[in-house]
């Protein structure tokens, strides 16, 4: 397992071109994997901008999260957010340089459309194009930077932000598990921080679960997941939110009132993040949280793979925001979910 990553830089040193061919050039060697996870500065710190003017957290506060699938349209996007009033956005699937999303970079775009500060750790440094529709429509084209992580944007002040390594990474360096084209270095990750409020510290989480996983395996990260949590953070109020897949309501075919109120036997992580006090009753609907892509058959299945956790923190008024600009295009595969929390 990788070390908790607590360095931050303003901007982060990216792989070069002929870094990510040589990352190619020894494709499936778990030794070189490791190397480049040792060796590259881009994995091994996080991006922090503060926000223009510092403001103190009020007593209640909207908090989002949202699989932004790669965030290929910036602008659409922050307007969803911003209808939604969202004070945090606990982000994941965002990119940096990838010829899929126009070579931007979609979280401090993201920010900067939104007037806020930001966090943003790398989770994989991709080698292709991406997934094989990616592939498809960028044929010919190829990555500025190949940067692809999770992020939370903030109209407040970030502290004590850490990149939170959930595996030992390599296992789409080694393995490539879905056999389309994403060829990766890194590992699935979580990233926290800390926000000041007037009654105290709360920490927020966004967090990716690996999605070729089960049940088990789901489990097993949380575990790490909470236990880094508390090793940094201590158990202060905090709220945890991002893509979790957990896949295995749709196969044992769970309900979304049953999700609620009894999932452990199906998703045991649950059971974890129980143990640790947190719940996800109140901050979560139970809804589908995804929508099929423009390019899916239609009989493709919709899932609850996102959810928002919180720990001494009353959450009230859950939501599911669909993800579609004001013009009904489509922006992401999931959902954007969040509801309002008491501080």
């Amino acid at each position: 397992m990788r070390d908790v990553i607590q360095i931050t830089t303003e901007t982060l040193s990216l792989p070069s071109a002929e870094d990510r061919a040589d990352a190619e050039a020894h494709w499936g060697n778990q030794n070189a994997n490791d190397r480049y996870q040792t060796d590259w500065p881009c994995l091994n710190a996080v991006e922090l901008l503060q926000p223009e003017t510092a403001v103190a957290p009020p007593d209640t506060l909207t908090v989002a999260a949202w699989n932004i699938e790669r965030c290929k349209w910036v602008e659409p996007s922050a307007e969803l957010i911003k209808r939604t009033g969202a004070d945090v956005v606990l982000a994941t699937e965002v990119d940096l340089g990838m010829a899929r999303s126009g070579q931007c970079h979609a979280t401090s775009d993201l920010a900067a459309s939104l007037c806020f500060g930001y966090a943003f750790g790398v989770e994989f440094v991709e080698l292709g194009l991406g997934d094989a529709n990616e592939t498809i429509q960028c044929t010919g084209m190829t990555n500025l930077h190949g940067l692809h992580g999770n992020a939370i944007l903030s109209r407040y002040p970030l502290y004590d932000v850490a990149l939170i390594p959930l595996d030992a990474g390599g296992y789409w360096f080694v393995q490539a598990p879905k056999n389309d084209g994403q060829y990766r270095v890194g590992g699935r990750m979580a990233i926290a921080a800390r926000i000041d409020t007037a009654t105290g510290p709360l920490v927020l989480c966004s967090v990716h679960y690996e999605s070729e996983s089960d049940a088990n395996g789901r489990a097993s990260q949380t575990e790490t997941l909470l236990h880094r949590l508390d090793a940094l953070y201590g158990s202060v109020p905090a709220i945890i939110g991002g893509d979790l897949n957990t896949k295995g309501f749709f196969e044992a075919g769970t309900s979304g009132p049953q999700m609620l109120a009894r999932p452990e036997p199906i998703e045991p992580s649950f059971a974890y993040f129980a143990r640790n006090g947190f719940d996800w009753r109140t901050a979560n609907t139970g809804e589908v949280t995804t929508r099929l892509q423009p390019t899916a058959p239609a009989n493709s299945p919709l899932e609850t793979l996102d959810w928002l956790f919180t720990r001494s923190v009353a959450a009230q008024a859950p939501f599911v925001a669909p993800a579609l600009a004001e013009s009904s295009d489509y922006l992401s595969d999931h959902e954007l979910i969040g509801a309002r929390f008491q501080l």
